[in-house]
């Protein structure tokens, strides 16, 4: 009975996040489809299932537990959620493919009408294929060498993918283990104990997009409230679009169009990674070359997306690692001559105008104030 409850709470919830998501996720193009499409068939499942067992409608009976050729298209729709988490879209020849055969299947099998062995025997050399192959596309794409671009969105996703894939791979042990075990006599029940044991599994995923908000209010929605609701010491960039593009922006205005976000993200990604070894300083063609993306792209975003020329940009990386370096106590131990050098500047006079002109402090009033605080 509490296996049971959990079961229909389970379905009840995700059925709940589904229109969470899609609430949230209406002007995010990244929004994965085929995760609220899994979410949806294990939503409505479990939540049927309840309908059914707690006899919550009179003489209502669970329509999923009496085919299981659905089951069929559960295989390629986390083969398709992967492939479009690591590529951040997929073709509508790739989706037609995948559920074209397990629409084959159930044709052929209505059509021909094979016993209960072999339909098993085919959903086990079926599913194993699928479980390899996305296996294969992790490997591949996760752990090989990659460019920069690829570094930080493979970063971004790895957790949940791997999560996501040690959570398939139980449901493809448990499907097979009860499908194996499945008899039109026993049907409704093994299908029960696969709900409710397949339950403690998703409330773990539960659990973890809950602790995760990007997942339910999308990329875009929770940049807007992070932005809105936090502030850099320095501010650097900027929640909208400074005005309309010029005219000789047009053109590169087309081409960046959409990738605003994930440019700004590899921009700060570079800079908290150049701040915990500051040696140099790129210029723009150098942190072109790093992040992946067209030189005339980065003078786009530097231009319409920020408070600052890249020169000035350049400046604020100097006050940001030197500030960085009088809170960890430099200042303590060293001479606001050595700061200045260590932080790339060509004298005191230069480093002290800048510094004031960033924090409002100077550089022995920015070293008391942050002791007090």
């Amino acid at each position: 009975m509490i296996l049971n409850l959990l079961s229909f709470f389970v379905g009840s919830t995700l059925l709940v996040l589904i229109s969470i998501i899609l609430m949230n996720h209406k002007k995010d193009k990244n929004l994965n489809i085929f995760f609220l499409l899994i979410m949806a068939t294990a939503g409505v499942q479990r939540f049927l299932n309840g309908l059914e067992v707690f006899e919550l409608f009179e003489s209502f009976a669970n329509p999923l537990q009496r085919n299981l050729f659905f089951t069929f298209f559960i295989p390629p729709l986390y083969y398709l959620f992967f492939h479009n988490l690591i590529f951040k879209n997929t073709s509508s020849k790739r989706i037609v493919l995948h559920f074209t055969i397990p629409i084959l299947i159930a044709i052929l099998s209505s059509i021909f009408n094979p016993n209960l062995v072999i339909l098993k025997a085919i959903f086990l050399l079926y599913s194993s294929a699928y479980i390899v192959f996305t296996g294969l596309l992790i490997r591949e794409k996760l752990f090989q060498n990659k460019n920069y671009k690829e570094l930080i969105h493979f970063q971004s996703i790895k957790n949940w993918t791997l999560i996501i894939f040690a959570f398939s791979f139980l449901i493809y042990f448990l499907a097979n283990y009860i499908f194996l075990n499945y008899s039109n006599e026993e049907g409704q029940n093994v299908l029960i104990n696969f709900y409710n044991i397949t339950s403690l599994i998703w409330l773990f995923i539960i659990g973890y997009i809950l602790k995760n908000p990007v997942i339910l209010y999308g990329e875009q929605l929770l940049l807007e409230k992070i932005n809105t609701s936090t502030k850099e010491e320095i501010e650097v960039w900027r929640n909208k679009k400074k005005g309309d593009s010029e005219k000789d922006d047009l053109e590169v205005e087309k081409k960046v169009k959409g990738k605003e976000e994930e440019m700004i993200f590899a921009i700060k990604k570079s800079e908290h990674e150049l701040l915990q070894n500051f040696t140099d300083l790129p210029s723009l063609k150098q942190l072109a070359f790093k992040i992946d993306y067209p030189q005339s792209h980065l003078k786009y975003i530097f231009k319409y997306y920020t408070y600052c020329t890249f020169g000035e940009y350049q400046n604020i990386l100097k006050v940001k690692y030197a500030m960085k370096l009088i809170q960890s106590g430099y200042l303590d131990t060293h001479t606001i001559d050595s700061l200045a050098i260590k932080c790339l500047f060509t004298n005191r006079s230069t480093f002290y105008k800048n510094f004031k002109k960033q924090t409002g402090f100077s550089p022995t009033e920015y070293q008391i104030d942050t002791s007090s605080n």
